[in-house]
């Protein structure tokens, strides 16, 4: 049943990201940085092979898995899924470069992530 439920959802999410397409949009799917606890139960509860790499598939979108990039993967996590105040901006500026570098692979390009 939670197969089925699954398969569904990405039924879901490929349609809804059609739509957006449509529209002129553009959808990129962000994993940010967690650690500790939290982030052995997320990897245990939705391994990234069954669930991120299928949603990504299902909807033909860039994905951003901070587990990928050094610069998201060393930003601490003090709340095991926050990032603190102090390096929010760090944050922020290595995510857009990532953004911009991978729509750039697919031949996008969006004038809200310019420099």
């Amino acid at each position: 049943m939670a197969r089925e439920q699954f398969e569904g959802l990405l039924e879901r999410i490929a349609t809804d990201v059609g739509r957006i397409r449509e529209r002129g949009g553009e959808v990129v799917f962000v994993r940010l940085p967690s650690s500790g606890y939290f982030r052995e139960a997320e990897a245990r509860m939705t391994p990234r092979e069954q669930v991120w790499e299928n949603v990504l598939a299902a909807a033909d979108a860039v994905g951003v898995h901070f587990e990928d990039y050094a610069e998201l993967a060393d930003v601490p996590t003090p709340e095991w899924s926050h990032v603190s105040a102090r390096d929010k901006d760090r944050l922020t500026r290595s995510l857009v470069r990532v953004l911009r570098e991978r729509l750039a692979e697919r031949g996008i390009t969006r004038p809200e992530l310019e420099p």
